[in-house]
């Protein structure tokens, strides 16, 4: 049974309130664009959820950050990584914890669901700063939140007495649609409008699957369209360990891949360049020992 649009954004407003983290994250990047912002506006807004509290301050005790120096409290955390270094890891502590929870209707376990997410942030940063045609921290936060609407259709399937799952097989998007009539795309947006994100990362994600269709031109949703094409997606870590020798084979015909003079060679050095850096972030900020 296909739920009625009441259902679905019933599911969504459950999944917007099991972590304030992203709503955090959203009032955050705002931070960014205030040049009178400093670390002391980041440590308030953090305060309110302690298990982001928590992470931020595990995360500035890790081998990323230098473990020989340990803190004890938020304060001294940020004080030690910095301001743009707080923002970066606070972007991760938010995926880490709404990607904690396995997909069970999509056949995907947590850390599949997280690993896909920060493969995706690491290679939006990576186009940004390559083509240098947008802001490499909303490119990287766009690619990290890109899969978050999956939550509320995992939630909406659940509250239709579970059951249906993936067969692997059916493009994704499809599948979404036959099952909730809703996409990926759209409940992302959905989650981000209501954690009060800015309204360019809402359309971007919103139109990533049809950046033609957006009300306006969007880099974003174009970059996340063309990350698509080049990155496999349900795959999760098995991607993100692929062995060192993987080539993308083929690009897309676009007006993005030829006004970016994107080529072959250059996405897959930038695929390696992501998986070297996903996994020293696995690796040293969360010990996640499998992406070694």
């Amino acid at each position: 049974m296909t739920p009625n649009p009441n259902q679905f954004f019933d599911a969504v407003s459950k999944t917007e309130r099991l972590s304030p983290a992203p709503r955090i994250l959203g009032r955050a990047i705002s931070l960014l664009k205030d040049p009178q912002s400093n670390i002391d506006d980041i440590a308030v807004l953090i305060k309110s959820d302690p298990a982001l509290v928590a992470d931020m301050i595990r995360g500035a005790n890790s081998v990323m950050y230098g473990g020989t120096e340990r803190v004890s409290s938020l304060e001294r955390a940020l004080q030690k990584i910095g301001f743009g270094e707080s923002i970066r890891l606070l972007n991760l502590a938010v995926t880490r914890i709404f990607a904690s929870r396995n997909l069970e209707c999509y056949g995907m376990a947590a850390d599949d669901f997280w690993a896909e997410s920060l493969f995706s942030g690491l290679f939006l940063k990576g186009l940004a700063t390559t083509t240098a045609a947008y802001d490499p921290e909303e490119a990287h936060t766009a690619g990290l939140l890109r899969f978050i609407g999956r939550l509320a259709i995992e939630q909406c399937l659940k509250d239709l007495g579970g059951g249906t799952h993936w067969d692997g097989i059916t493009q994704l998007e499809t599948w979404e649609i036959e099952q909730t009539g809703f996409s990926n795309a759209q409940a992302s947006a959905a989650l981000l409008r209501s954690w009060k994100f800015p309204e360019n990362l809402i359309q971007a994600l919103q139109w990533q699957n049809q950046p033609a269709s957006a009300p306006s031109p969007s880099w974003l949703a174009e970059a996340l369209n063309f990350s698509s094409a080049v990155l496999p997606q349900g795959l999760g870590l098995s991607f993100a360990v692929l062995a060192s020798n993987y080539e993308v084979q083929t690009l897309p015909e676009t007006d993005f891949v030829r006004q970016h003079a994107m080529t072959v060679e250059r996405i897959t050095k930038l695929v390696d360049v992501c998986r070297r850096d996903f996994i020293a972030i696995a690796s040293k900020l969360y010990d996640f020992r499998k992406a070694t």
